[in-house]
């Protein structure tokens, strides 16, 4: 108690137990640390895969105190660290970062809660990270002279994510012999040279990726080469995977580049459209009406100088992706905007936009007009017109690319200013008032300018120093004085301040 008196055998068992404290005795008294016993860190990770960003969230308590307690969660994948988020407060209980798991296997993932007051807690969970499926396709010529030496091209990219797959592409003909390997680049591409027959024929050749330890392996498409003695050559380039309903850019490459003529395209021998060679290229838009394999075809007329030549690929056309979903949600605003919606700001207005995608991919903001963009933050610059703001994403993840804008009228900004004037209410007669410094502007950098309404001057009188605006209460009465800063026509409204003075 605290009145208790501490006598001679109170003042020895106090000794006693602080020597016991001392030597570290902590199991003679069960006291665990509060903080160790209430705080709480869950982590919330999944299964993935190589090269593909996924979300990995971390939920801190404080049972049974409400609220988060304040602090930082650092996450680890494999031991290294993947990046940190600060909780508590207004950041709220939960912090994330986006993970793009490296390699295949099981991962051992950690989220560590360093509180700013306390001792750390931690939360782990082992996931299983499966290999990313892989693309090969080949560049080859798809004409090209006897005897001529022509670069074979196999590139591998991953289907999904960002992983860049690693090792070794071969290059075989139709019957499986094989004409050479090659490995990798750092852009994913293998190259090998290979010398066309001595005579003329039609190449059947294709690629095979081995696949890597995070990557599996993948087959391309049977490209062919037809060898003459003519001297022009055709490539057609066009992407291995397409989908239904979306646009797709077939190219026919002519070798030389200094060759004129067109280049008809056909989908399975049927006349799609024809494009002038310009700078060696020419190209057509093609959509894909069906799913299944196709097999497009450029042929090449020639223009006299240059011989005539045809190419041609194999490709497949999937089910069109999902159509990405991006949300635009002003801070502190009652909603999400809706795309196309119209809403107003006026002038000066800086709003804060959170916009996320369903497909977690990042979202782009433009805007056109007298607004501009500072991060995610909106400001409006002017009244003359309406902005447009553009969100966007570039796709992925199981999404197509999608663009959503929104329109915003611009009105008139409120002119305001910090008023030191004091409040109004009941002073002494003879008193002397500071209104505010003669240099005092409004938040666009209109002088604020101070007189005494017209009933008013037989009590008080506005009066300047070198730098204020003051008020003199003459006699007993009531005293009114106002503030002023004029508008910008269609712009700003002016600044208006009033104060009442009882002078006893």
């Amino acid at each position: 108690m605290l009145n208790e008196r501490r006598t001679p055998r109170t003042l020895m068992r106090l000794t006693v137990f602080a020597v016991i404290a001392a030597l570290g005795f902590t199991g003679l008294v069960g006291v665990a640390s509060p903080a160790s016993a209430e705080l709480a860190v869950q982590l919330d990770v999944l299964s993935g895969t190589v090269g593909v960003s996924q979300t990995v969230s971390a939920t801190v308590s404080n049972a049974p105190e409400v609220g988060a307690p304040s602090g930082t969660v650092n996450f680890l994948a494999a031991g290294k660290s993947i990046g940190s988020q600060k909780v508590g407060g207004t950041l709220g209980a939960t912090a994330e970062v986006s993970w793009i798991p490296a390699a295949a296997g099981d991962v051992a993932v950690e989220a560590v809660f360093t509180p700013d007051e306390g001792v750390q807690v931690r939360d782990s969970k082992t996931v299983a990270i499966a290999k990313v499926d892989t693309a090969t396709t080949t560049t080859t010529p798809g004409t090209a002279t006897t005897s001529t030496a022509i670069d074979l091209i196999a590139t591998v990219g991953s289907t999904q994510g960002q992983y860049v797959p690693t090792g070794t592409v071969t290059f075989l003909f139709a019957d499986g012999s094989v004409i050479g390997s090659a490995g990798l680049s750092t852009k994913g591409q293998a190259k090998i040279k290979y010398t066309t027959p001595s005579k003329p024929s039609t190449l059947t050749i294709y690629a095979t990726y081995a696949g890597d330890g995070s990557a599996n392996a993948s087959r391309s498409a049977n490209d062919t080469i037809k060898v003459t003695t003519r001297t022009s050559s055709v490539a057609l380039v066009v992407p291995q995977t397409n989908y239904v309903n979306t646009k797709v850019t077939v190219t026919a490459k002519i070798t030389p580049d200094t060759a004129g003529g067109k280049v008809d395209f056909l989908v399975n021998n049927k006349f799609l459209a024809s494009a002038n060679v310009v700078k060696g290229n020419a190209a057509v838009i093609w959509v894909p009406a069906a799913t299944g394999t196709f097999t497009l075809t450029a042929k090449y007329s020639g223009d006299g100088s240059v011989s005539a030549g045809t190419a041609s690929n194999k490709v497949t056309v999937s089910q069109l992706l999902k159509p990405d979903q991006i949300t635009v949600d002003p801070v502190g605003s009652a909603g999400v905007w809706v795309p196309g919606a119209t809403v107003t700001l006026t002038n000066g207005s800086r709003v804060q936009l959170a916009v996320s995608a369903a497909s977690r991919n990042r979202v782009t903001l433009r805007t056109v007009g007298p607004c501009s963009l500072d991060g995610s933050t909106l400001q409006v610059n002017g009244v003359g017109g309406a902005c447009v703001l553009t969100a966007s994403t570039t796709g992925g993840n199981g999404y197509s690319p999608v663009s959503q804008s929104y329109t915003v009228l611009t009105a008139q900004g409120t002119q305001t200013a910090n008023v030191r004037a004091p409040g109004s209410g009941t002073y002494r007669v003879y008193q002397r008032l500071r209104l505010n410094r003669i240099s005092a502007t409004t938040n666009i950098g209109q002088q604020i300018s101070w007189r005494v309404t017209k009933k008013s001057k037989r009590y008080c009188k506005v009066y300047t120093t070198k730098r204020l605006y003051k008020v003199k209460l003459k006699r007993r009465g009531t005293c009114k004085v106002r503030g002023y800063a004029p508008p910008v026509p269609g712009q700003w409204t002016s600044l208006k301040v009033s104060r009442t003075y009882r002078i006893r």
